[in-house]
């Protein structure tokens, strides 16, 4: 899990400096939806290694030659093993942490659902309540959605404002934010450590209730747009006192004072959707994933799949009472989990005398975890009565004494 996280971190920094640099001019000029629409990019590329028609990357004329010291590869084996399980226990504990705190907001929330009165001013299709506890409207709930709305609601808002707030809230439901917001926690929670992630989540959440703006007034007249812009002002004044009700992870914010700012600008100026547009746009997502994808599977290739215990062969008795030297050449796959499956040798010199021990042998190694592993490695082993130069890197194995 660790090795795939850092795995990540290269094409998710570039592809998280693109759409935050990007972000003011498509909000301008592509507007609100195009720009949230955007953001699927991050799931795509976190998941396409995962995907299982992913292709693994092929090594098919590298040959590793390496002299086999059990005592060197051991104690850098070991000391890798101890920076790795450091990395491990604090990446674990930023976990922790997130998961605590968003453990708390859900308690806080369910509390105030239990404590909230149902409303029944205005029909809609999900269930609504009302709390003194919260500064909303938001709605809430992966499973049994709700829509939470302050105690003064009817007085806060005219009868046209509360239609469009109320279609503010189903919007979010009906065009699945709540669960695409819960991917997006699990990333954040995955890359906590990482700065970009925590900008990207703010912008993701700002993009979202811009879009969900713009489709709530996709065909409204220029008298609903200043209803709906009286209410979220309304809104902004209901929760200037509130230090929290603008970073809560599990819900809809309506925004602070700049967010508000900017949400009544765009609309004034909002943007048509194109569908046709908007598949370009997909078809485009797809092809930079790929290429963001290129230098961690090339790396994983040549440079992250490491050997982490090579077994050494046994030299046949017979091969060795006859002084018989030689070579075998095996190609090989490796697992994700670093293991090595589908062992064949393709050349051995003279042939047949060291097959089975370099097979019984190669099947036991292990290498590196990867995020892809590794297909048609190969690897030679050298059978030598007495040891090679010390400036060729080969695998040497000896007689048994």
């Amino acid at each position: 899990m660790l090795n795939w996280l850092l795995t990540q971190v290269l094409p998710l920094t570039l592809l998280l400096t693109v759409l935050l640099l990007a972000r003011p001019l498509a909000l301008r000029c592509l507007g609100a939806r195009w720009q949230y629409s955007l953001w699927l990019a991050v799931p795509l590329l976190l998941l396409w290694p995962l995907l299982p028609y992913q292709l693994t990357p092929e090594a098919e004329t590298t040959v590793y030659q390496v002299q086999l010291n059990i005592h060197q590869l051991s104690k850098g084996l070991a000391a890798e093993h101890q920076w790795s399980l450091l990395l491990l226990a604090l990446w674990l504990s930023g976990v922790g942490v997130m998961a605590v705190a968003l453990w708390r907001q859900y308690q806080h929330i369910r509390q105030q659902l239990k404590a909230a009165n149902l409303f029944t001013a205005v029909e809609t299709p999900l269930a609504c309540k009302q709390s003194r506890g919260q500064q909303g409207p938001f709605v809430t709930g992966w499973w049994q959605p709700t829509v939470l709305l302050p105690v003064d609601f009817l007085q806060r808002f005219d009868a046209e404002q509360q239609q469009l707030v109320l279609q503010h809230e189903l919007t979010h439901w009906r065009r699945g934010d709540l669960h695409a917001n819960l991917f997006a926690l699990l990333v954040l929670m995955l890359f906590w450590f990482h700065p970009l992630c925590w900008l990207a989540y703010r912008a993701y959440r700002q993009d979202q209730e811009l879009a969900c703006d713009a489709l709530v007034l996709a065909n409204a007249s220029p008298r609903q747009k200043i209803a709906y812009s009286y209410a979220l002002l309304r809104s902004l004044q209901s929760n200037a006192h509130s230090s929290t009700a603008h970073w809560q992870l599990l819900t809809n914010h309506y925004g602070d004072k700049k967010m508000m700012k900017q949400r009544l600008q765009l609309l004034q100026r909002q943007q048509g959707f194109s569908k046709t547009a908007m598949a370009l746009t997909m078809l485009a997502l797809v092809g930079v994933t790929l290429w963001l994808q290129q230098p961690v599977q090339a790396a994983g290739a040549s440079e992250d799949i490491k050997p982490v215990m090579r077994v050494e062969p046994r030299f046949p008795v017979g091969a060795a009472a006859a002084g018989t030297e030689g070579y075998v050449v095996a190609e090989f796959d490796i697992q994700p989990d670093g293991s090595v499956k589908n062992v064949q040798i393709i050349k051995s010199v003279p042939v047949q005398v060291f097959d089975d021990v370099a097979l019984k042998a190669l099947q036991q190694w292990m290498y590196s975890p990867s995020a892809t592993g590794l297909k048609k490695a190969k690897v030679q082993l050298d059978f030598a009565m007495d040891p090679v130069p010390a400036d060729i890197e080969r695998v040497e194995v000896t007689p048994q004494h």
